[in-house]
């Protein structure tokens, strides 16, 4: 699996959207993640994990961590979710996750809670195929495709 972008608004440590195009840092071959205690270094790798697989490394639950302390207090102003585009055997893939968090329903009264994911391939031409649009089934085929599981990653 290679890294190509990852963009995460309202996640973690980062109240507001964030984008690390890991392209850019690949031109220069090996890259690594550095920076002071707390400066947010694990949630990066938090919100891959997160994308692919809707968990978090370790025992730590989603639930309660996953949305920024620092967001904007109406999660309707910045939603929470993470988009992490990556490469697996020459294929381009794209899968983007919201957690479970209370916010108002869009154009409709009332708030829902239900987290979402999507998992798209992007094919060589720029069109997309949709691969899974399920929580769960998203979580699979991202297992599938990177042979690897949560706690393998």
């Amino acid at each position: 699996m290679k890294p190509i972008r990852l963009q995460f608004a309202a996640f973690g440590a980062y109240p507001g959207h964030q984008e690390v195009d890991f392209k850019l840092l690949a031109e220069r071959g090996l890259y690594v993640v550095s920076g002071p205690t707390g400066s947010g270094k694990t949630t990066i790798f938090d919100a891959m994990t997160f994308a692919l697989y809707g968990e978090l490394p370790g025992t730590r639950s989603v639930d309660g961590v996953i949305r920024s302390h620092h967001a904007d207090s109406q999660p309707s102003l910045t939603d929470t979710y993470v988009e992490f585009e990556f490469e697996v055997d020459s294929a381009r893939y794209v899968v983007r996750r919201s957690p479970r968090y209370e916010r108002p329903k869009k154009g409709r009264k009332g708030n829902t809670i239900h987290p979402t994911a999507n998992l798209t391939r992007i094919e060589p031409d720029g069109s997309t195929t949709s691969i899974a649009t399920k929580t769960r089934q998203c979580t699979e085929e991202c297992a599938q495709l990177l042979r690897l599981g949560p706690e393998q990653f």
